[in-house]
């Protein structure tokens, strides 16, 4: 400990020196502490402890270098203490994040290490495609959490990897034509039988004045051949073509967009299962500019062989175990993973770019588990955005209507609805309060439909999630907090087992009839636009286990800062 304390003080008198030279040195990150006292109740069950109590405080510290105007180095360490070691007996260390970027001759930008990256939504996206509300007051902390946690942000992956993006820039007819490409590492050799890994890709974009964009965007999953002693090389390749035509004028924003292509996935020694499709997406959108009200109409139709691992990596992990009460009851059955883990659990979320199908939970999205590049689905959608000009109110909804395009198990068809609504009301602007009074709503529908003769081929899914938060300013920075957050399933459907291979050799039934309710409240104190701490209680009930429903019942403590 005494060795720690010499660097961090070394750190702090490099950091002094440092500024006074023009910035060359600077510290970023952020620290966090968490306190939590639970209480686990169900039925039949004299073996598990029902209450639960721990927290931990952690300091992320980022040290980053400009040696000159054209380069910057970073690197964050991260220190962190369970509660309840003894003289730092549960201290860790652990490297957090690690680059260097910059300009090579005033032209080409470049990033090397940890990088954040997308491309477009078919080829290299993080779709968010469990949270389907957006979150507030108490599940709005957690949820900040749990994305800075997993290096969630903007849709981008963590990878790491190298980065470069130029442009070159013409005086007539084409304004300017952008490259990006980028490779990663998803998996090292063992010298042995698993081979080297990568995925890389790029795009060009076209770009004319403010009224055109075409893009070409190719993405590839390879391993490397010679890197291990089997020869059995995999690849995923996906390109695609992008388009944005839009018009304005003083009323009106408009436009078509889209993107379409082809995914091909295939194994050098084992021809025959390849798989190859294509998808088509393209979206109408209207912007009525006095009355601030938006408007979109789309269509796709996406292939049931189409594979993009790079936009069909999920987040959350449904096979990974909770680390919290995973076992309960006195047969000690394993605990689902329920909306309370999710927004609670880091090691339930998957941090990078996973080949081959996962799983996923159809009572909380069937419809478009892996986001709009779901494959095997053809459909309509229409959306539609609104905000008053004093931004007292603001709302925005979708409904989707699709259909599969390969029936599972049988010729028949699977239909999927989807009802998705915002809203947000900041009540105080009404009567011009300087005092904040926000509240906000979602709700979504899910319908799942299947006819047929037999009665396995008949499906019925419907799920609902309603999801209210309220924040009242009670004097200034201080907020009380209200939520209430409902998911309820009742139905059945017919999911496809599949091997390795991504080949369906089973048809599971899933037959689900309950619901989980999460009430909670809290105060949060804003010491800065960087900084607060909140105090929250929650209440949590879950049914989806018909024969043992369990209770949480949770205080937290959150102290969060940034810098």
């Amino acid at each position: 400990m005494r060795s720690i304390s010499i660097i961090i003080l070394t750190f702090m008198c490099s950091t002094s020196a440092f500024s006074q030279q023009g910035k060359k040195v600077q510290f970023i990150g952020g620290a966090r502490s968490q306190v939590t006292n639970s209480k686990f109740m169900t039925e039949n069950d004299s073996i598990t402890a029902p209450k639960s109590s721990g927290g931990y405080a952690l300091l992320d510290l980022g040290i980053k270098i400009n040696p000159n105007q054209k380069t910057e180095v970073l690197g964050m360490f991260r220190i962190n203490n369970a509660f309840g070691g003894f003289w730092g007996g549960s201290v860790s260390f652990d490297v957090r994040q690690l680059y260097v970027r910059g300009v090579a001759a005033d032209v080409v930008r470049y990033h090397i290490g940890n990088i954040d990256y997308k491309l477009t939504p078919y080829t290299f996206y993080n779709h968010n495609t469990d949270f389907l509300t957006s979150s507030f007051g108490v599940l709005k902390i957690k949820e900040d959490v749990l994305n800075y946690e997993s290096f969630y942000s903007n849709n981008t992956w963590r990878q790491q990897g190298a980065s470069v993006n130029f442009a070159l820039q013409f005086p007539k007819i084409i304004d300017e034509i952008e490259f990006n490409g980028f490779i990663s590492r998803l998996n090292p050799t063992d010298l042995n039988s698993i081979l080297e890994r990568l995925y890389g890709g790029g795009n060009m974009v076209i770009n004319q004045g403010e009224n055109v964009k075409l893009g070409l965007n190719h993405v590839s999953v390879f391993d490397l051949a010679g890197t291990a002693i089997d020869s059995n090389i995999y690849n995923n390749n996906v390109s695609t073509f992008t388009y944005d035509f839009q018009f304005e004028n003083e009323q009106f924003t408009y436009g078509l967009d889209g993107e379409s292509g082809i995914g091909i996935t295939s194994e050098s020694l084992y021809p025959e299962k390849e798989l190859s499709d294509y998808f088509v997406h393209t979206r109408a959108y209207l912007n009525l500019k006095k009355l601030r009200l938006n408007f979109n109409f789309g269509y796709m139709d996406n292939g049931p062989d189409f594979r993009s691992f790079g936009a069909q990596s999920r987040r959350v992990n449904f096979n990974q175990q909770n680390s919290f009460y995973n076992r309960y009851t006195n047969s000690q059955i394993l605990r689902p993973v329920s909306m309370f883990d999710m927004y609670n659990d880091p090691n339930l979320i998957n941090q990078g770019i996973s080949v081959g199908v996962m799983d996923y939970n159809p009572a909380v999205n069937n419809a478009l588990p892996f986001g709009i590049a779901t494959f095997n689905r053809r459909g309509a959608y229409m959306g539609v955005n609104y905000s008053d000009k004093k931004q007292i109110f603001e709302t925005n909804g979708k409904l989707y209507y699709l259909s599969e395009i390969r029936g599972q198990g049988t010729t028949n068809l699977k239909s999927f609805l989807i009802a998705n609504m915002n809203g947000a009301l900041h009540a105080n602007k009404l009567w011009g309060g300087k005092k904040e009074l926000n509240a906000q709503l979602g709700v979504t529908l899910q319908q799942t439909t299947r006819n047929g003769e037999f009665t396995f081929q008949n499906v019925d899914l419907t799920s609902t999630l309603i999801n209210f938060g309220l924040e009242a300013e009670l004097i200034d920075d201080l907020f009380i907090m209200g939520n209430l957050f409902l998911m309820k399933a009742t139905g059945k459907d017919q999911l496809p087992d599949r091997n390795a291979d991504d080949v369906i050799i089973n048809y599971n039934d899933f037959i689900v009839d309950g619901n989980e309710l999460n009430i909670a409240s809290g105060l949060r104190f804003d010491f800065s636009k960087k900084a607060y701490l909140a105090a929250m209680y929650e209440s949590n009930t879950n049914t989806f286990v018909v024969d043992n429903p369990y209770t949480f019942n949770q205080m937290s403590i959150f102290y969060v800062m940034k810098f």
